[in-house]
């Protein structure tokens, strides 16, 4: 991802998430822990869903939302969330209409990271695929 230009050198993930959503699934509205450096990026797989932003997303129903800014996130599609409105604007998945699954990777503050944490030696030496 670095390589890529989709995050800088300082701030290579060092966790994520895999989010299965099933028809109908949302996520409410949220700003991710302050823990997790930004910039952090999402992967969208299977299917289309959509993102809503806002200062102020208000819930219309299940899987319904009310905020500012709409944006599709086609399967295949990288959403990178940073600066300043990561930390102030909400954001919310709107209810599924199929099947999909999202990755979100994020680098955890250094000075978070858990007591007693220790690296999967295996993972910590992975090299980059070449393309």
């Amino acid at each position: 991802m670095v390589q890529w230009g989709i995050n800088p050198a300082d701030c290579i993930p060092n966790s994520c998430i895999i989010n299965i959503y099933e028809e109908g699934d949302c996520i409410p509205p949220h700003i991710d822990h302050y823990d997790f450096v930004r910039p952090f990026c999402t992967v969208s797989l299977i299917s289309e869903s959509c993102i809503l932003f806002g200062t102020d997303i208000e819930i219309i129903g299940p899987g319904e939302f009310r905020g500012s800014v709409e944006i599709s996130l086609p399967s295949g599609s990288v959403l990178i969330l940073k600066g300043n409105k990561t930390d102030m604007a909400k954001h919310c998945i709107l209810g599924v209409r199929h099947r999909r699954v999202s990755i979100t990777f994020r680098r955890m503050s250094d000075d978070k990271t858990p007591y007693g944490f220790q690296p999967d030696l295996e993972l910590e030496e992975l090299q980059p695929y070449e393309l």
